[in-house]
Formats: structure tokens, C-alpha cells, sequence
């Protein structure tokens, strides 16, 4: 088959098949009471259907099945699509449970870290590099591979989780990163994962055609999970190839926005000397929601914080701008965010007094 012909089937069966089988599958999950319910933490005021998830997943497995050869990959020996797809069976079963019936967090971090392994056993690739970020030369840790690989992962997986909270938010985000890392392979030759990109990518299309707002279904955490879990092996692959273009810091910068936020609601809840994985109302669509802007605007605004940094990532890459310099920007940007949040609610404060004495 044509490569022209199998990328664009890549990317069109998906769409199609997710197309297809979203409203029945939210049909039996609205029967069989698989919902979202309205709640403290929530902003949408009426159930939704926990089924973009499910049906993305199925789309993209009949895609690749199709499409895909089951050996991966430029550059990595040996390594083939199998530890990617038995992890994703597994994190989309438990994400499936969890949507039925709250799963324990401990046990969804269990199975996280055990897919991560199966990547690195099966598929035989891992995070081994950090490449040059602070201009002393590359950063390397080949002995430490499994476990900086499950840290990675299980990080990106989590940092996507979080950001699901506005309609078309997580979707958003997660198809302009999937469309960079299309464009970043393609670039570089790993024909498999561009592949891959582009079977997510149609499955993403479909799903955010029901889940943009006004919603009308979620991906729920089978979704979030096989996105995050998608999106960091693909990372992880075209960047550890020792030969490879794209650089580690370019995934670093397309998911910068979901990992920064991430990383800054969780430390400042240890701070407090709470859980890092306790529930509040601290993530920046949160903070943005309260500035008054409508979900819409909210999702808008941090999906196109997304595409700049991933526009950054790709002209970086196709320049061949050094790392350290691409590096130095994700650190401005983190570092200006970690201190601004400490004042948010100094904001809020003052916005509220100023408006009760216009009110006066």
C-alpha cells in the first residue's frame, strides 16, 4: 500500500469508527448509569456519558492493527508496538473501572508504573537521556533507564489526568500534541509513530466533535489514560534514538502547559501538607474559570498556550536551535507560573473588593 494511502487511512478510520460508535456507547452508558454526576469539584451541571475513552481506544486499535506494523521502530533494535499495547489494555481497563466505580488512587499508580515497564521489556525502548539542557553536555543515565522511564510516563499520564476539567480541554491539548509529534516524525522518519500520531489524531477529531462545548459526552479516565500514556511513548521513542532530531526538550516544551501545571498544584499541596493527589480547585483552568472567563475561553486559552509552545518545539527542531536555549524557555515560563500562583488569591481578593465598592 501506498505510504500516502496509509497515512490518510491512519488518521480516517479512526475518526470514522469513533465517529460512529460514540452516541452508542453513550447510549449504554447513560442506561447502565456509566456518568459523570454534577458535583463540588465539577463545572458541568448535568451527567455525562464516561465513554470518549472507550470509544477513541477502539478506533485507534482497529487503526493500527490495520495500518501498523507491529516492529517499531527507527533506531531502537529489537523494539516492537508490543509493551505500548499491552499497557494500553490495561490502563484503559482500569481507567473503565474507575469510571464505573472509584478505583483507589494506590492501585491506579500500580498500574500505571506496571504498564510503564511493560514498554520497556516488550517494547524494548526507555528514557536513557535527558540530552543537553544546561550546556555541559548531554545528560545521560543509560543504567537507570526502567525506573527514569516508569517517572517519566507515570508524570505525563498524571500531568494529562489533571488538565481534564473544562469541555475540550484535555482533547485539545492532547491533539496538538499528537499533531507536533505527527509533524516531528515525520520530520525524522519514524514512519510507525507518525502512524500512530495520526490514528490518535482522527480519533481525537471525532471525539472532541461531542465533547467540545456544550459537551455532550467525556473521555472519562480511560481516556485520560490512554492519552497520557500514548502521548509519553511516543515521546519517549522519537527522542532516545541516539541519531534522532528531535531533541528531549521538544516533548518537553509541547506538554509544558498540563506538566507545569501539574507540578505546581501538586507541590503546593504537599506544602500544605496535603496529599499530592488531593482534590482542589487550583488547576489553571480553575484560576482562569474564576477570572471570569466562560469554559469555552478557558479551553481556548490553554489550547493555544499548547500549539505556541509546540510551534516552538518544531521551528526549535527544524532550526536546530540549541537545547539549552529551547530549555531556558520552558524554565521562564514554569518558574513565572510556580511564583504567580502564590498570588492568585491576593487577585481574587482585591477583584472582590473593588467590585463590592463599585457595587456600594
Amino acid at each position: 500500500m501506498p505510504e500516502l494511502l496509509k497515512a490518510v487511512l491512519s488518521f480516517a478510520v479512526p475518526l470514522c469508527i469513533t465517529l460512529f460508535v460514540l452516541p452508542k456507547f453513550a447510549h449504554i452508558a447513560s442506561a447502565l448509569g456509566l456518568v459523570d454526576q454534577p458535583g463540588r469539584r465539577k463545572v458541568h451541571t448535568s451527567p455525562r456519558p464516561l465513554v470518549g475513552g472507550l470509544a477513541m481506544s477502539l478506533g485507534v486499535a482497529v487503526g493500527c492493527l490495520l495500518f501498523m506494523p507491529l516492529t517499531l521502530i527507527k533506531g531502537h533494535a529489537g523494539g516492537s508496538m508490543r509493551g505500548f499495547y499491552a499497557g494500553l489494555v490495561i490502563l484503559v481497563l482500569i481507567g473503565f473501572f474507575d469510571d464505573f466505580q472509584e478505583v483507589n488512587h494506590r492501585l491506579k499508580f500500580l498500574v500505571q508504573i506496571v504498564a510503564a515497564v511493560m514498554v520497556v521489556y516488550f517494547s524494548r525502548i526507555s528514557l536513557t537521556t535527558f540530552g543537553d539542557l544546561l550546556h555541559l553536555g548531554s545528560i545521560d543515565f543509560p543504567s537507570l533507564g526502567l525506573p527514569m522511564t516508569v517517572l517519566g510516563m507515570v508524570g505525563v499520564i498524571n500531568a494529562l489526568n489533571m488538565i481534564d476539567g473544562v469541555d475540550g480541554l484535555a482533547g485539545g491539548v492532547s491533539l496538538v500534541a499528537f499533531a507536533t509529534f505527527a509533524l516531528l516524525s515525520f520530520v525524522d522518519g519514524h514512519t510507525t509513530i507518525l502512524l500512530l500520531c495520526l490514528a490518535v489524531s482522527g480519533a481525537l477529531v471525532a471525539f472532541l466533535t461531542y465533547n467540545w462545548h456544550p459537551s455532550r459526552l467525556f473521555m472519562g479516565d480511560a481516556g485520560s489514560l490512554f492519552l497520557g500514556f500514548s502521548v509519553s511513548f511516543v515521546a519517549i521513542v522519537i527522542t532516545q534514538d541516539a541519531g534522532s532530531q528531535v531533541k528531549p526538550v521538544a516533548p518537553l516544551l509541547v506538554l509544558a502547559v498540563p506538566i507545569t501545571d501539574t507540578l505546581t498544584v501538586m507541590t503546593k499541596r504537599v506544602m500544605k501538607g496535603r496529599s499530592p493527589f488531593y482534590a482542589d480547585k487550583t488547576h489553571l483552568h480553575h484560576i482562569l474559570l474564576k477570572f471570569g472567563f466562560t469554559k469555552r475561553q478557558t479551553a481556548v486559552i490553554i489550547i493555544a498556550m499548547t500549539a505556541a509552545f509546540s510551534l516552538l518545539a518544531i521551528v526549535g527542531t527544524l532550526l536546530d536551535v540549541p537545547e539549552y536555549d529551547l530549555f531556558l524557555v520552558f524554565l521562564i515560563y514554569f518558574f513565572s507560573y510556580f511564583s504567580a500562583s502564590f498570588f492568585v488569591k491576593r487577585i481574587f481578593s482585591y477583584r472582590r473588593t473593588k467590585e463590592n465598592r463599585v457595587a456600594v
